[in-house]
């Protein structure tokens, strides 16, 4: 079954057709896991008439990243007259220049709807050396400013780094002969974790985790900078965990385990706020993962792996999904054992209830995957598949998608997972290859060779 389009008439309103019912109702939420795309469920419709199909303005000057947040368009680019780049914000709107900031190339910007972080990552002779700088969003005054130390995320009002307190890195041993197969083993040293207040820096709350210990920061998405979840795991088993926000322990668990973790994960990467009751353990020296039942700390099943390095990653509320290099495993939660084995492209771009859209980095050099199916969780089945649409961006509740018409030509749409359809919004020129784009409520920038291009997207109902 091929992909279906619906190509929009922007003169005048456009009702979709009357999807088909579905076997089951699908639940609002979004989850972006092990990947990029985050999907929310429901039937696309599309507004009234948009000029152009809603493009509002193009920045020609050799833009380097745009970010959309807060209403406004966050841009690092080269400066037209001077050396060097610069930071410049426009209302998202209409591009109107609101305020610049001079930068350097060892700068990257995060936009948030409040202040403008340009982190600084410069190798020095005692090793690498991080900094921050945060500017007032609506001004671009610079708020304060903070030498060595490494950006982990925000939360709320809070700004997360770790001290950096001696060029010391974590140390992995047995690189680069040992087995891919095997968990690294590792020693850490103690580590250091502020909360910073974002308008003034002052410290909000400071934590100290032990020599020894594995910390597992849990983000909104592999792509956003939001942080979710905060955990520790003792060598004794014991897991702490705390409030992102505040630093404060909110409970403590005692796993059935002791040793050492190369690595621990805790399953949503959506920010849902869901109930987290399983925690994937990856012991140093070993092959494989064990899974726990946080409920009562016992261990539920050994996962072996794939002899490859690969890792697990909560994919719905029943299933694990892993990528074994010749697809995509999908295992039970609570038993371990395989539900079902999709051959070909394994990635998960998203999903949407008991939906999941997988894809594939098919393209060289590609920022986003292209998107091959939608697949059924419970069975593994290919609903509909999907013919070189190509996911859009990120930082958006909307599955939006692109598909190339020529060199030069491309056609911008919104994909409804439960129906397999694409409504096509936008055409864009100038399109040469793969693009880099951000999403804030109902705009849309996307940048391509050094072009920035800002749509408005079609209202839904």
């Amino acid at each position: 079954m091929t992909d279906s389009v619906i190509e929009l008439d922007l003169s005048v309103p456009w009702e979709p057709p009357e999807p088909p019912a579905p076997r089951r109702r699908l639940q609002a939420r979004w989850v972006a896991a092990a990947a990029v795309l985050a999907v929310t469920l429901g039937v696309l419709v599309a507004g009234g008439p948009l000029p152009d199909g809603g493009r509002l303005y193009t920045v020609q000057v050799q833009v380097l990243e745009a970010q959309l947040a807060g209403g406004r368009l966050i841009i690092a680019r080269y400066q037209p007259t001077a050396p060097g780049p610069m930071i410049e914000a426009r209302r998202a709107s209409d591009g109107a220049l609101l305020w610049e900031h001079s930068t350097d190339l060892q700068q990257t910007a995060v936009a948030g709807p409040d202040v403008v972080l340009l982190l600084t990552e410069s190798s020095t002779g005692d090793g690498v050396s991080n900094g921050l700088v945060v500017l007032d969003a609506a001004t671009g005054k610079e708020l304060w400013s903070r030498p060595r130390i490494g950006f982990q995320g925000t939360n709320a009002a809070v700004v997360v780094v770790e001290e950096v307190r001696s060029t010391t890195p974590t140390i992995i041993t047995g690189l680069p002969d040992q087995d891919p197969g095997v968990n690294y083993a590792r020693t850490t040293p103690e580590r250091r974790f502020l909360g910073l207040a974002a308008r003034t820096g002052t410290v909000v709350w400071d934590v100290t985790i032990p020599e020894g210990r594995d910390v597992d920061l849990g983000w909104a998405s592999p792509y956003q900078s939001r942080l979710v979840s905060f955990d520790e795991l003792s060598p004794t088993g014991q897991l702490t965990r705390r409030d992102a926000r505040t630093g404060a322990v909110t409970e403590t668990r005692q796993l059935d385990w002791s040793g050492r973790s190369a690595m621990l994960g805790s399953g949503w990467l959506d920010g849902s706020g869901r109930v987290r009751d399983r925690l994937v353990v990856y012991p140093a020296g070993e092959r494989g993962a064990d899974v726990y039942d946080l409920a009562t700390g016992g261990k539920l099943f050994r996962w072996a792996g794939d002899g490859g390095g690969t890792s697990l990653f909560r994919c719905t509320e029943r299933i694990f999904c892993a990528n074994d290099g010749t697809g995509l495993t999908a295992v039970d939660i609570t038993t371990g054992k395989p539900r079902w084995h999709l051959d070909g492209p394994g990635m998960v771009a998203g999903f949407a209830g008991e939906r999941l859209l997988v894809g594939t980095f098919a393209q060289m050099n590609a920022i986003q995957p292209t998107l091959t199916g939608i697949v059924d969780s419970r069975t593994g089945t290919v609903v509909r598949k999907l013919a070189d649409w190509r996911v859009l961006g990120t930082g958006g509740s909307r599955p939006l998608v692109w598909r190339p018409v020529d060199e030069r030509t491309a056609i911008l749409g919104e994909l409804d997972p439960a129906t397999g359809t694409v409504a096509v919004f936008a055409t864009a020129g100038n399109w040469f290859g793969d693009p880099a784009c951000s999403v804030d409520g109902r705009f849309l920038a996307c940048l391509v060779g050094g072009e920035l291009s800002v749509w408005r997207l079609p209202n839904r109902r």
